[in-house]
């Protein structure tokens, strides 16, 4: 797998299967019309809100301008060769947007089971320090077992003069991090609203679109399989903090118990050994059972 920049003019998709950029995609396959779970994730102020509102057609209220601290969902409908959000619609892409605070992240994890695909959302106008840290983020991501393999859209929100997205790519090792996690990253830009601008974020939806279609039976396997682990998991969890999977049961199987002879039918033998035996000191139990030794 490798990285897809919207700049390149030329086909990029490097050590891929089959290439899914607009230039080797001439001749468009018919795909069955499906749905699609994909996480929106990234730092708090990247632009998530804003890039799912975009998606979705829809605007921003006024009073909701703070941060996201929980679960924003919206619902995109992708054509075949989308540019601005216009064609014939194929597809739909349901997008759950999570928090990016440092507690929120916390919770990550238990969504990258059930989704097919990532979209990942970071502001090129910070500094390069926090840059280095919304991409360690992004690595962490991708390195889950449940991440591993699907596709990943890289959105960068707002502008930074002299800076272009093969610069994020060098100065990150987008490259080497596609290629050691096996997921197909495409790195796109988002203007501004108001701007007009949004071709290339088009772009590289209609590209998630594509390769979410023909990797959709793999995926429903991978995700049957990721959720049932997941499951079993929280409910061996479960089970450990309780302490069930600690207890004895009982055995559903006889064991085989030496034969108790009553006391009445070996009073005689009784009487016999402790004439040649000490007496039973009287803080003993009184004596019910008797166990007959083997013959030898």
């Amino acid at each position: 797998m490798g990285l897809k920049c919207a700049k390149l003019r030329r086909c990029c998709c490097l050590s891929c299967s089959s290439c899914l950029c607009s230039r080797c995609a001439e001749t468009p396959q018919a795909a069955a019309t499906g749905q699609f779970k994909v996480l929106l994730l990234g730092a708090t102020g990247s632009g998530k809100t804003e890039l799912g509102l975009q998606l979705s057609g829809k605007q921003r209220d006024l009073d909701d301008r703070g941060p996201t601290n929980g679960v924003r969902c919206y619902r995109s409908e992708v054509g075949v060769g989308d540019r601005d959000g216009t064609g014939e619609k194929v597809a739909t892409l349901l997008l759950t947007e999570v928090g990016g605070s440092a507690d929120m992240q916390r919770i990550w994890p238990y969504y990258y089971a059930a989704c097919h695909a990532l979209v990942f959302c970071f502001d090129l106008s910070e500094s390069g320090d926090e840059l280095r840290t919304n991409f360690d983020l992004l690595q962490r991501c991708l390195q889950h077992e449940s991440v591993r393999g699907k596709p990943v859209l890289l959105v960068a929100t707002r502008h930074r003069d002299g800076v272009q997205l093969y610069d994020v790519e060098h100065a990150f090792g987008l490259e080497q991090l596609a290629r050691s996690t096996g997921c197909p990253l495409h790195l796109c830009h988002m203007s501004d609203v108001g701007d007009g601008g949004d071709g290339e974020l088009w772009q590289g939806v209609a590209w998630l679109q594509r390769l979410l279609q023909q990797l959709a039976p793999m995926l429903a396997q991978r995700i049957k399989y990721d959720v049932n682990l997941q499951s079993w998991q929280q409910r061996k969890r479960s089970l450990l903090s309780s302490g069930k999977l600690q207890r004895v049961h009982r055995q559903r199987f006889r064991r085989g118990h030496r034969r108790l002879w009553p006391m009445a039918q070996a009073t005689h033998e009784v009487t016999r050994s402790q004439s040649q035996s000490p007496s039973r000191p009287q803080t003993a139990p009184a004596a019910i059972f008797f166990v007959r030794p083997a013959k030898s």
